[in-house]
């Protein structure tokens, strides 16, 4: 069996799959999230693989093993070629998800305040759209340095108490009461960091499942700056600024009794 269309190599299969022994020339094609290798001539076969079904795959000593998330593994060897399918392989099993389409927050007519909310989620978009544009993992990392995120968290909520306040204490009040709303946020950044070193030191063969981890992360913190930028709007929007914590207090045990 021969595949048809662009960008089929020539190579040699090794190993197992579904319990029969593969050593024979083949034909491999990535096509449009899906990996194909047609073999044996003399009882024509191919072995389809979704690129969402590996867990990674490894390229040394000029062979490419591809590292199925249920254990079998393949291997593809005499071709110059097998380089370069990793590298699309990464890229294709890295396509960035959507991370603001769940959002409650985000897109709400009710939640936008002038360029405050352009402001607060800046970080997380700008590194969005780095890691949405390339097509490495390890670019995509670095994107969402939790570090930088935290920053952009201080600074934001240093600006909008400056832009409100003359007096120190009544900025200080005011990020004080700022920041323990976004602290969720930042205790979902701290995960993102664990999970950013974890697919920093994972091997080729669980690449992409480590990455699948690490934008599940990625969601969370989506999620938890959504959260806080629901629970800021009211305080940034309220004209006795810090004044108002009192009676906002005082309203939420109300209703918590009503």
């Amino acid at each position: 069996m021969r595949l048809s269309g662009d960008g089929v190599v020539p190579v040699r299969l090794h190993g197992a799959w579904n319990d029969r022994t593969l050593d024979y020339d083949a034909e491999v094609q990535l096509e449009a999230g899906v990996l194909r290798v047609a073999f044996d001539a003399a009882r024509p076969t191919v072995i389809t693989l979704p690129v969402g079904d590996l867990s990674g795959a490894d390229f040394h000593d000029d062979v490419l093993r591809l590292h199925a998330v249920d254990g079998r593994v393949v291997a593809l060897s005499a071709s110059a070629h097998l380089d370069g399918l990793r590298h699309r392989l990464e890229a294709q099993a890295s396509v960035f998800p959507a991370q603001t389409l769940s959002l409650r927050g985000f897109g709400s007519e009710r939640s936008l305040p002038g360029s405050d909310h352009d402001t607060w989620f800046d970080g997380l978009l700008t590194a969005r759209r780095v890691a949405e544009e390339s097509r490495t993992i390890e670019t995509q990392r670095r994107a969402f340095d939790a570090e930088r995120l935290r920053r952009h968290i201080r600074s934001t909520i240093d600006a909008w108490a400056a832009a409100r306040f003359d007096e120190a204490a009544d900025r200080r009040a005011l990020s004080a009461e700022l920041e323990e709303i976004a602290a969720p946020y930042d205790t979902a950044l701290t995960g993102l960091d664990a999970a950013a070193l974890e697919l920093r030191q994972a091997p080729h063969a669980v690449q992409f499942t480590a990455w699948r981890a690490w934008t599940a992360r990625v969601q969370l913190a989506f999620r938890a700056a959504d959260d806080a930028w629901s629970l800021m709007v009211p305080v940034l929007c309220d004209s006795r600024g810090a004044k108002g914590t009192f009676w906002r207090r005082l309203l939420r045990r109300g209703d918590a009794h009503a």
